[in-house]
């Protein structure tokens, strides 16, 4: 079942450059994707587009009625002066969430050593990042999206969220360099560059096999028609 067709023939540019020409794409329900491609080619862009940060040069971006998508930005939206607490807990009391073993969970891997009390003024850029991420964690998605997750975490951390996004039904769409973590992960891996998305089945592991025999019979191709 589609959660989303969420791209149709969309084309978007910076200057004269296409990052995304004629590009389409849709989320399928659990589906896990990783985002791969050299820096600058739009890996980021596309998923401000596929989210609606972004409108499209050309093209339709839609999604299914009352989908609900969280979205992991390079950049905070934390409310100045708000408490670490208030930023991420909301309006839940602390015996409530400290009760409930999953928040309990985000709250320890993700915030140790931030503080709840603390205001979001204070922390460090990577202190935001983990604030951010626990924030979307305890919300409740159709489908995740998450743009380099796994900065300013530590290896036991970036552990911990593979684990945690493996037991979550939402479908998820991601982009981190962490090779490993892209295999643990997902089960599809999209490659952006030259201004289009290529599909490839698997991880990362699968997708480095793939690409490189598309390359080898494209390269046989070519020496036939030579």
């Amino acid at each position: 079942m589609a959660l989303a067709n969420l791209v149709k023939r969309v084309h978007k540019s910076y200057g004269v450059r296409p990052l995304l020409a004629d590009v389409s794409l849709g989320v399928g329900e659990g589906e896990r994707i990783g985002v791969v491609g050299r820096n600058g080619d739009g890996k980021t862009t596309l998923l401000r587009v596929l989210t609606g940060d972004e409108e499209p040069d050309g093209g339709r971006v839609s999604r299914r009625r009352g989908l609900h998508l969280g979205y992991l930005r390079q950049t905070d939206d934390l409310v100045p002066g708000s408490t670490v607490r208030a930023a991420v807990l909301g309006n839940r009391a602390d015996h409530e969430w400290a009760a409930d073993a999953e928040t309990r969970e985000v709250v320890e891997v993700l915030l140790a050593g931030v503080g709840l009390d603390r205001t979001v003024d204070a922390l460090s850029g990577g202190e935001r990042r983990r604030c951010s991420l626990a924030r979307l964690l305890l919300e409740e998605h159709d489908v995740v999206v998450l743009d380099e997750p796994t900065n300013h975490l530590d290896v036991e951390a970036v552990a911990w969220l593979a684990r945690h996004l493996a037991r979550r039904t939402s479908a998820l769409v991601v982009v981190t360099h962490d090779r490993w973590f892209l295999d643990e992960v997902c089960d599809t891996t999209w490659e952006v560059h030259d201004g289009v998305v290529d599909v490839y089945e698997g991880g990362y592991a699968a997708f480095v096999l793939a690409k490189a025999e598309r390359q080898r019979q494209a390269a046989a191709s070519e020496s036939r028609r030579q």
